[in-house]
């Protein structure tokens, strides 16, 4: 895979901007030191946490009278605050959201990732596997960009993007494929461990039959 033009690239971001639409479903990266103005926001359009983890890594909001909500994910070995917001009402607060804090394009995001030679490719890999709301080849493409990577560490983070992205998307066919493909060639034991372990954890979640070590 080719690193895309910078056309191409604007045009694949575009379509996952796309596909984010068609599920009322988005999901941004913010820079973690502007997170605190997320929830003064959502709070002036009304919304409520209606519930938090004790680590106050993750808190879900809602409006009372209808079925938006946001969640709002800090994730610092991302160095990001992922706001997802659900739900046909939600765009214009979501905007002001983006328009208060800035996000981290897509495009660039996803040029750094085509970039395999770039040592925050894998991290730009990984925030953008919290973004795939639809499973498509584009996608599979990126990750076996990754999947063929010399560098068996690449290799590892991107079984954990793969793992992410697979249950963002809520769809796992793709991904198990990738990681199956992935283990029959891979040579590390203890990596060719670490990609059956991720294939019997995303067919578990499906639902599906599981692979017995």
């Amino acid at each position: 895979m080719l690193r895309p033009t910078e056309t191409a690239l604007k045009q694949r971001a575009r379509h996952l901007v796309e596909s984010m639409t068609e599920r009322a479903r988005w999901i941004y990266a913010i820079p973690r030191d502007e997170a605190v103005r997320v929830r003064p926001r959502l709070e002036a359009a009304g919304f409520v946490c209606e519930e938090e983890d004790a680590g106050g890594k993750v808190a879900r909001y809602v409006r009372g009278g209808s079925r938006a909500a946001f969640v709002v994910y800090d994730s610092p070995e991302l160095d990001v605050t992922f706001v997802e917001a659900r739900g046909e009402e939600t765009p214009e607060t979501l905007g002001a959201v983006l328009e208060d804090t800035a996000f981290y394009a897509q495009s660039t995001l996803l040029g750094v990732a085509c970039d395999i030679a770039d040592p925050e490719a894998p991290k730009a890999l990984r925030t953008l596997a919290h973004m795939v709301v639809t499973w498509d080849e584009d996608w599979s493409d990126l990750f076996l960009l990754h999947l063929a990577s010399p560098d068996p560490v690449i290799r590892h983070e991107t079984v954990t993007s793969i793992s992410i992205a697979s249950m963002v998307a809520q769809e796992s066919t793709a991904a198990v494929a990738l990681l199956r493909e992935a283990e029959s060639q891979e040579k590390y034991p203890k990596l060719k461990e670490t990609l059956g372990e991720a294939i019997r954890l995303l067919e578990a979640s499906s639902g599906g039959p599981v692979t017995l070590p």
